[in-house]
């Protein structure tokens, strides 16, 4: 497989009234393309940082990031990233929103109007666009968030606990039909959890992170093949992985 982002012994250490917070300590992992892999790991550890470092929102680290075999330069490297709050303009409506990469490009013109409308029928926002954010529902607002995130003209997204805020119930239905857009489009992605069903169910490997600073534990390749059925919760191979998972965290 082809190696769509590599990290190596990368370190973060913020500087707060003069004295020293490391964050990050050593962390190499690799993300190959079309691989959807997930960082676990207590609150507060660094994972949040690590894709603010991606995304070029931090700097002042050290070690090796490598995209497709380049040096990494923030500047430069665009990838689709979605904070932990999906970060809606209350006063856009669900389509200006959306379309917000498409303006900050220059990329929206007429041609793209096709395209956009298929997306959002798509992402299950149809009958939605003149909305706002205040009149949706907590799993419509994701949508729309990951939406305008999947426009950033990158096919590497980095999503940080998208779903944290959801219900139990529609936190599962996000999680289905992320796959079925994932699989439909072809997207590599680093996704952060807390949720150790919700790694397992989404991932083809998880990367269990310690408490601050945030170093690799273990990693656990997930063996299920796609697409993935709620079926696998209760299979003795799921509960393998969970409690593995799980003995890594304590």
């Amino acid at each position: 497989m082809n190696t769509a982002i590599e990290i190596k012994h990368l370190s973060k250490t913020f500087i707060h009234n003069k004295e020293q917070l490391k964050v990050i300590k050593d962390i190499s992992l690799v993300l190959y393309e079309n691989q959807f892999i997930s960082l676990i790991g207590p609150s507060g550890c660094g994972k949040s940082t690590l894709l603010r470092i991606l995304a070029g929102l931090e700097d002042n680290y050290s070690g090796e990031i490598l995209v497709r075999d380049q040096k990494f330069a923030p500047n430069s490297a665009k990838f689709c990233y979605m904070p932990q709050k999906d970060l809606l303009m209350p006063w856009r409506t669900v389509f200006k929103n959306i379309i917000l990469p498409l303006e900050i490009d220059g990329r929206l013109n007429d041609n793209k109007v096709p395209e956009i409308t298929k997306l959002i029928k798509e992402f299950g926002l149809e009958g939605f666009e003149n909305y706002y954010p205040s009149e949706i529902s907590g799993g419509m607002k994701q949508r729309a968030a990951i939406l305008r995130t999947f426009l950033m003209n990158s096919d590497i997204m980095l999503l940080d606990e998208p779903f944290g805020a959801l219900d139990a119930i529609t936190r599962m239905n996000m999680q289905e039909w992320l796959l079925t857009v994932l699989n439909e489009h072809k997207k590599s992605v680093i996704f952060v959890t807390h949720d150790i069903d919700e790694a397992v169910f989404l991932s083809d490997r998880v990367y269990v992170l310690s408490d601050r600073p945030a170093s690799v534990v273990t990693t656990v390749d997930i063996n299920f093949g796609r697409p993935r059925t709620r079926e696998m919760l209760s299979t003795y191979e799921f509960l393998e992985y969970r409690e593995r998972i799980l003995k890594a965290l304590r």
